[in-house]
């Protein structure tokens, strides 16, 4: 039960991912990657804190506000670098790239935990990714600085995951919410002198919707974290690589070719695998 609970809150945060490119897509051709970054931050706060004192769960207590510190740092770098690539690459390449970060999460993990993750981890993980890469068609085109910021975003994002594996036993879902909507504003405060002319009225709707999308999709991995072992999991967030193709294609019309109907089976059956215990 704990384990579809997992994966059920997981497939949430993968679709929310997908959404949040697309919302990103549009607003960068109108708006520079840093104010962008910035503005979702405010109204992530705004959105997280009104719910806090609605729900009364609005608390600044907490025994692990140095994780929260930790990890809202490396998810906004990780948005820095994923904002940056999906401006200046393909949508579907710039989700593959910081979906890079299920591979790194068990190397990290080993690294810095001193966990070593089991075989069908690994090997669950290695076949998602080849479907990732079958499903966004990433060996089309050379590299770019857009796919290397795309890669950095997936490092940024696999240390986040670990931070929020390292406390899911103590820190609530809106906990973690919380600090990070807070921590991550807070880092954003330097970025006002050069954002502050950029905001324009007309994009106020699909920021708001950015702010909302992207916290629930943070919501929903930390969610996930608490009901099972992080790296068991994570690589079911591939599914927003499949998310996005899907919008691609009903959005504007992109072609579905067997290649990538084939890496979307890859994505399922290897974040199945991952499930397998020795």
């Amino acid at each position: 039960m704990m384990q579809v609970k997992a994966i059920s809150n997981i497939t949430i945060s993968a679709f929310m991912f997908a959404l949040a490119g697309m919302l990103v897509k549009y607003i960068s051709y109108k708006m520079d990657v840093l104010s962008l970054v910035f503005w979702r931050n405010v109204f992530s706060f705004i959105i997280v804190s009104f719910i806090g004192l609605v729900s009364g769960k609005l608390s600044f207590k907490s025994e692990r506000k140095g994780l929260h510190a930790l990890r809202s740092f490396f998810t906004f770098c990780a948005l820095i670098t994923y904002f940056y690539a999906v401006k200046n690459t393909e949508l579907s390449t710039a989700v593959l790239l910081q979906q890079t970060s299920p591979i790194f999460v068990p190397v990290i993990a080993l690294l810095v935990l001193r966990r070593l993750s089991d075989r069908y981890v690994w090997i669950g993980t290695i076949i998602g990714f080849i479907g990732v890469a079958m499903t966004s068609g990433v060996a089309t085109h050379s590299i770019n600085g857009g796919d290397l910021s795309g890669i950095l975003s997936g490092v940024m994002g696999a240390a986040a995951t670990i931070t929020i594996w390292m406390m899911s036993d103590t820190e609530t879902p809106y906990s973690q919410m919380f600090f990070f909507s807070l921590y991550t504003l807070i880092y954003s405060l330097v970025f006002v002198p050069w954002v502050w002319e950029s905001f324009s009225l007309s994009l106020l709707p699909l920021l708001i919707m950015l702010g909302i999308v992207t916290t629930l999709a943070q919501y929903f991995l930390s969610a996930a974290c608490s009901y099972a072992s992080t790296d068991k999991i994570v690589s079911w967030t591939y599914l927003s690589v499949i998310f996005s193709a899907l919008f691609g294609y009903v959005g504007w019309g992109e072609k579905l070719s067997f290649s990538m109907l084939s890496g979307m089976a890859l994505i399922i059956i290897g974040a199945k695998i991952t499930l397998r215990r020795n």
